[in-house]
């Protein structure tokens, strides 16, 4: 593992994201297909109109474009902290440009809702943060966040420790410290869902987390040999193919 400080860590984070920006819309099936499941719950809190609506660590704005389409007189904020992921946001939306890992900034207030979709587990300090969110909701306001958990990846982690190599991808959360300033009736919904990925070999797994701008870790780059020996011990299907496992959280906290 290479010992790398926050600051150099959201940086790597920052830059592999903006890398990704004129991509991320073409390889984002897993980000899609929640960002759908959110707007259904969405559908059935039917937030207030009159305080605002944020999405934060909105990358190209693939879930606030979703949320205006079914709400169409509604505008969604969209923040993140790659400028080149905003870009590629319709021109007509309210961008901002800030690091997630501060507190957010002043004008963001009075808000009905705010959102997150696969952003919550990059940044320094989830727990700190997600309390900074919901303290910028009006009362009857809705915090609605999906990210990925400990149990990600069984195949990746059983493969790496069989055959004695470091696990390099993310730990990830777990929700019972994430929400453990929560009181219990501010916690208005919480679920696991399981989504698999199936591919080709896992170069192309690999590679398939570079295409988003998910590839960062702190641990040392693999070599080609590690690379062949992940590849040949992960556990195969009928048809010689590769699932990568992941299990994600929905959780809704209302202010109130």
């Amino acid at each position: 593992m290479i010992e790398m400080d926050n600051k150099k860590w959201s940086e790597k984070i920052k830059n592999n994201f903006n890398d990704a920006a004129y991509r991320y819309l073409e390889y984002s099936n897993i980000q899609k297909f929640f960002a759908s499941k959110i707007v259904h719950f969405i559908k059935e809190l039917n937030p207030q109109t009159k305080g605002k609506w944020i999405d934060l660590g909105s990358g190209p704005g693939l879930l606030a474009d979703e949320i205006e389409k079914e709400f169409s007189s509604q505008k969604v904020w969209r923040i993140d902290f790659s400028k080149k992921m905003l870009l590629e946001n319709k021109l007509s939306s309210k961008r901002i440009l800030w690091d997630l890992n501060n507190d957010l900034p002043s004008e963001i207030n009075n808000c009905s809702l705010i959102t997150s979709n696969f952003c919550i587990h990059w940044l320094n300090n989830p727990e700190k943060i997600i309390k900074n969110w919901f303290s910028k909701l009006m009362p009857g306001g809705f915090l609605v966040i999906s990210y990925p958990t400990k149990n990600c990846f069984p195949e990746w982690k059983d493969t790496c420790r069989k055959i004695d190599i470091e696990y390099s991808g993310l730990s990830f959360l777990y929700y019972k410290e994430l929400l453990k300033d929560f009181k219990p009736n501010e916690i208005h919904y919480s679920e696991k869902f399981n989504y698999l990925e199936n591919f080709e070999d896992v170069y192309k797994l690999f590679r398939s987390l570079i295409n988003l701008g998910a590839q960062s870790t702190n641990c040392k780059r693999k070599t080609v040999k590690e690379l062949k020996e992940i590849q040949k011990f992960w556990p195969k299907n009928y048809n010689n193919t590769v699932n990568l496992s992941w299990e994600i959280d929905i959780q809704i906290i209302k202010k109130l």
